[in-house]
């Protein structure tokens, strides 16, 4: 006997998307405990490997983190010599922030053990790359559409 299908409405966008963030979460939060990196670091680590020394406003809007939040993320890092901080070369008022080879080699840790973790999942590969592409279009047309009340 097979269980039957829920009855109801489906849920919408909304909810899938943040049960599926939530559930992405709980895998990504159990690498990072293993590696005693908070979720926060990962993303501005993440955010270094794929995007070289950028100016500490553009990590704040890459990471979604508050400045103040960021500053205490990126001290943190710079203690762990995971990055590394250096003056703009081309506006001395501004700082960048960079990846160091520590940092890189955690990154590279990490995103190894995401991979593999994504890897497992039980749907096929041309499904998640296919949803990648969806929600990267998502992403860039909620990026291009101002919210409006």
């Amino acid at each position: 006997m097979s269980a039957a299908a829920p009855t109801g409405p489906r849920p919408d966008l909304f909810q899938l998307l943040t049960q599926a963030e939530r559930l992405v979460q709980r895998r990504l939060s159990a690498i990072l405990r293993a590696e005693d990196c908070s979720a926060e670091a990962w993303r501005v680590l993440s955010l270094l490997a794929a995007e070289g020394g950028r100016p500490m406003t553009e990590v704040a809007d890459g990471t979604f983190l508050p400045p103040g939040t960021l500053t205490k993320v990126i001290d943190q890092l710079v203690e762990q010599t995971l990055v590394y901080r250096r003056v703009d070369p081309l506006d001395r008022r501004r700082i960048r922030a960079y990846l160091s080879p520590r940092g890189r080699q955690l990154h590279d840790r990490i995103a190894a053990r995401v991979a593999v973790s994504i890897g497992e999942l039980p749907m096929p590969v041309s499904e998640r790359e296919q949803l990648g592409e969806l929600l990267g279009a998502l992403t860039e047309a909620l990026s291009r559409r101002p919210v409006t009340a």
